[in-house]
């Protein structure tokens, strides 16, 4: 093809004139960036991505600049197509992409396609760009401003920083005035009070910057003032009102004497505590402003349908009337929580009394339907006591006012004089002999080495959540004698009245609660399962137990669950979770929960046993979230162990032996190594380490042994779960 081009005419030249490689010229060419002379040279080689060989994470400042590069082959050479987000970047089908000066809209994922022909097109990694975290900076200053009386003052100016600052702190002659979302104050009809020195503070996470100080300066209106009233502004109000929002009207006269401002409603002089009348005076300018609230109680018990509203200044002058029609809303808003936490313990393996082998079962069980219902979940196993205090406490550390709380319970317990009482695993076995007959012996337990269903419900009533539903699956007969003995009536007495607590009791007070032998969980979680998900109030969930009970025939009336409470409203487990934005935030609740819940990380190591290469991994985790809310918090820990071989010759089976030391228990595997190998182990009693998992990795081939040796660190939990010790 003799058609004329640039990119011809270039290659005619230089193959007329030099003696070249083809693969020379095409390094010449490709380093010299002529693409499209690259493109009609055809060796009829398959175009490949070099690099990036895998997706990337860029962090550039805020205004910064960034380059990226994609390196390609192939003859002949394929066209660029650079996209972000998806879409393609009109004109950019160079391997190099420069972003400069970097901005929010920026921040995306950007892939590069190429093509060659009639083949299928490629696409390389993505090259993820975000913006590192800047404290914010002035862009445009303020300026002083200099305004006549009764005129508006606007104070504004621009700032840049990420996240956008959000937080900004308005000072008026060194004193803080205002806080606003937004880098602007705005103060109509502005007087002579209102001259001073601003300056204004910007603040995000990462810092705070400040302006310049503002000089404002409001020239005083001079007129002559008459003696009589004159009503200058009339109150006005929306002509439908709804019954508890709140009402304000405003009044302004013009006098050169002071006046006094009495307000009528419905020609009655108004009183109450609910209505704040206040006044103001400012250069023979006076102003009244009425804060009014009228309730649904109020206006039902009056029959108000209609209400007039009107000012009287000095007895003298009366402003207009200001008429509007009452309503009450038709529709309820719906409940909803903050933020939604669930606390589950479950006791099986008792130091002196019975196992009961389904608690764990049964806490498992209820946590996946409290993850389904968007809860953030800690699920412990077999506590003692210090730990079970120290879990009530941890979570209620994340408790705040609004949010929705359940605390699940499923072990031995008892009930004694009014009060329920759970068993923690260390609780100990005494002796005491009857002094009628010395060879016969009476077991007990003390009260105090168990742990009031009070205390728990005092503890997680001390931030004031929007709801607390306590289930405990246990029994409450006694089947040993108790030793008495002085309770804390701070402890056993209900510190808070909040109407937000509802209890569902497996069974009532003297009776025994049952397992299904069958399947190893309790008759209660077994019904409560298939109800706890329902968009029913946590009364109505609690009826449905009972009436499912009702008709089971295996408990024979020896079960039967009680349930008891002083919630107000209908609140469901169902309910949506609103949190707020300052939960959210780097300081926020949120951010703490997953910091608490960061038990997770891998190690890997590459060991070569003479001709073989062993990949070794360690990967442990927390269960991993529900659609990025729900984090299970858990003392047990899955660890998995990878092992895979490569090797130059042919080869039988490697033996390999895994042992895994907590310090509690020693774990071992014993497996033949053929390619690849996963183990699986579980640790059990995080807040019981002391110190790191320490995994041996023994290999015998070829007659000889090897030994490996890898320490985890100590997963996080068992480090903030407070081990042994009672958070105060």
């Amino acid at each position: 093809m003799n058609n004329s081009s640039p990119e011809r005419e270039l290659l005619n030249n230089l193959m007329n004139k030099y003696p070249l490689k083809v693969k020379t010229l095409q390094f010449i060419l490709e380093q010299c960036q002529i693409y499209d002379a690259l493109r009609i040279i055809n060796t009829n080689d398959p175009a490949q991505i070099l690099e990036p060989v895998k997706d990337t994470l860029y962090l550039v400042p805020l205004g910064g600049n960034l380059t990226l590069h994609v390196k390609v082959n192939g003859s002949p050479f394929p066209e660029i197509q650079w996209y972000f987000k998806g879409s393609p970047l009109v004109g950019k089908t160079s391997p190099v992409l420069v972003l400069e000066n970097i901005s929010i809209r920026d921040i995306g994922e950007y892939t590069c396609k190429i093509k060659q022909g009639l083949r299928s097109e490629l696409t390389s990694p993505k090259c993820i760009v975000n913006v590192k975290g800047t404290p914010p900076r002035i862009s445009t200053e303020l300026s002083d401003v200099h305004i006549k009386e009764n005129e508006d003052l606007t104070l504004s100016f621009e700032a840049i920083g990420y996240p956008e600052p959000k937080c900004f702190r308005w000072f008026k002659n060194g004193n803080n005035i205002v806080v606003t979302e937004i880098p602007q104050l705005r103060i109509q009809g502005a007087d002579v009070n209102n001259a001073g020195e601003y300056c204004c503070e910007a603040s995000n996470p990462f810092g705070s910057c400040t302006t310049r100080t503002a000089v404002v300066k409001v020239q005083e209106a001079i007129m002559m003032c008459p003696a009589e009233i004159q009503i200058i502004e009339q109150p006005t109000a929306n002509r439908v009102y709804y019954a508890d929002d709140w009402m304000y009207l405003t009044c302004k006269v013009r006098c050169s004497k002071d006046v006094k401002f009495v307000c009528f409603l419905n020609n009655k002089v108004l009183t109450g505590n609910d209505n704040v009348l206040t006044t103001s005076s400012s250069v023979n300018q006076h102003s009244c402003l009425l804060i009014y609230r009228l309730t649904e109680e109020q206006m039902e018990k009056e029959n108000l349908k209609q209400l007039c509203f009107k000012f009287e200044i000095d007895g003298q002058v009366m402003s207009d009337d200001v008429r509007v029609e009452v309503k009450t809303r038709a529709i309820k808003k719906p409940l909803t929580a903050r933020n939604k936490w669930a606390l589950l313990i479950g006791n099986s393996h008792y130091q002196e009394l019975d196992p009961l082998p389904g608690s764990r079962k049964d806490i498992h069980i209820v946590k996946k339907n409290f993850k389904e219902l968007g809860f953030r979940v800690c699920m412990f196993s077999d506590l003692n006591r210090s730990a079970i205090q120290n879990g009530v406490k941890k979570l209620a550390s994340f408790i705040q006012e609004g949010d929705y709380v359940t605390f699940f319970y499923a072990g031995h317990g008892i009930h004694n004089n009014g009060k329920d009482y759970i068993i923690p695993v260390d609780a100990r076995m005494k002796y005491v002999s009857r002094p009628q007959n010395v060879c016969l012996e009476e077991q007990y337990i003390s009260f105090d080495e168990c742990i009031s269903h009070v205390w728990i419900t005092n503890v997680l009533q001390k931030h004031e959540p929007a709801l607390i539903f306590s289930i405990y699956d246990s029994c409450r007969k006694m089947k040993q004698k108790f030793e008495r003995y002085q309770s804390n009536s701070s402890e056993d007495s209900f510190q808070i009245a909040s109407k937000n607590s509802f209890t569902l009791f497996a069974t009532s007070e003297n009776y025994e609660a049952f397992e299904r032998k069958s399947v190893d969980i309790s008759v209660l979680v077994d019904t409560l399962q298939n109800v706890m998900t329902h968009k029913i109030s946590v009364q109505n969930l609690s009826s449905k137990v009972l009436e499912k009970f009702d008709s089971l025939g295996e408990t024979e009336g020896e079960q039967v669950p009680k349930v008891c409470g002083d919630l107000a409203l209908p609140r469901s487990l169902a309910d949506p979770s609103h949190p707020r934005g300052i939960d959210e935030s780097e300081c926020g609740v949120l951010k703490k929960w997953e910091q608490f819940a960061s038990g997770r990380g891998r190690i890997q190591h590459t060991i070569s046993l003479g001709d073989v290469r062993i990949e070794e991994s360690i990967y442990w985790n927390i269960e991993a979230p529900k659609d990025g809310v729900t984090w299970i918090i858990s003392n047990c820990l899955p660890l998995t162990i990878n092992l895979s071989q490569t090797t130059t010759s042919k080869m039988q089976g490697m033996n390999v032996l895994v042992k895994l030391q907590t310090g509690i228990e020693l774990l071992q595997v014993s497996k033949k190594l053929n390619g690849s190998l996963s183990i699986q182990f579980l640790v059990h009693h995080l807040q019981d380490l002391k110190d790191h998992l320490h995994v041996e990795l023994y290999f015998t081939y070829e007659g000889q042994h090897y030994k490996q040796e890898m320490l985890v660190e100590t997963p996080a939990i068992s480090q903030q779960f407070y081990r042994g010790n009672q958070i105060d």
